[in-house]
């Protein structure tokens, strides 16, 4: 299985990648606890499914439980989940300071605590330099239509190594070209800035690099 890759432009008039092409994850539909089980079961048909959702759902809750009481949880080789404060303009003097959460100025501008928020710690084989070495890309279909379109346009033929049997690292062919200012399709906020990166449907991921 290969990791998905579509095409977008940039409409922002005001960044400075305008008009420029960013590649974005494409996903599919979302696995859940029930079918992260079953996925499980299938690969090691010794545990029963409804054993192993059990397991799973424990976790969640204990994980979310753990982490409100200040602790990080930490699952080996995948990362290490933890409580964070999200501010946004901070106090102007420490006699000044609140734990309420949506504070305001005088002004209205929000100050302080706006949210609490989940981090997570990429460890072990879920860093960024472990999955960039071990993904495999392919263009979407539709993005295979706009290269294709574009080089006709420009005289050339083909698509050239874009049938997504590359890893990610830039070496073979067009699929390794993926830059990090792209980000996704569906969720998460790992591009951003000026340059066409970030998400169409979702906020920060709040994921962090170990």
């Amino acid at each position: 299985m290969a990791v998905t890759v579509s095409l977008k432009q940039n409409q922002n008039s005001h960044s400075t990648g305008y008009k420029r092409w960013y590649p974005r994850a494409k996903y599919g539909r979302i696995i859940d606890i029930a079918g992260l089980a079953q996925h499980i079961h299938d690969h090691h048909a010794i545990y029963p499914e409804d054993v192993v959702r059990g397991v799973l759902q424990c976790a969640t809750r204990c994980t979310r439980e753990l982490m409100l009481e200040g602790y990080p949880v930490k699952f080996d080789g995948l990362g290490i989940f933890k409580a964070s404060v999200e501010n946004v303009h901070g106090f102007d003097r420490p006699a000044n300071a609140s734990l309420h959460i949506g504070d305001t100025d005088a002004q209205g501008r929000p100050v302080g605590i706006q949210a609490i928020k989940m981090l997570c710690q990429a460890s072990g084989e879920f860093t960024r330099k472990e999955l960039s070495e071990s993904s495999i890309l392919q263009w979407s279909d539709l993005a295979e239509s706009i290269i294709t379109e574009d080089k006709n346009r420009l005289g050339e033929s083909g698509t050239g190594g874009s049938s997504g049997e590359n890893s990610g690292n830039g070496n073979n062919g067009t699929t390794g070209t993926i830059t990090p200012n792209g980000g996704d399709d569906n969720g998460g906020g790992t591009g951003g800035g000026d340059n066409g990166g970030g998400d169409d449907n979702g906020g920060g991921t709040g994921f962090e690099e170990g």
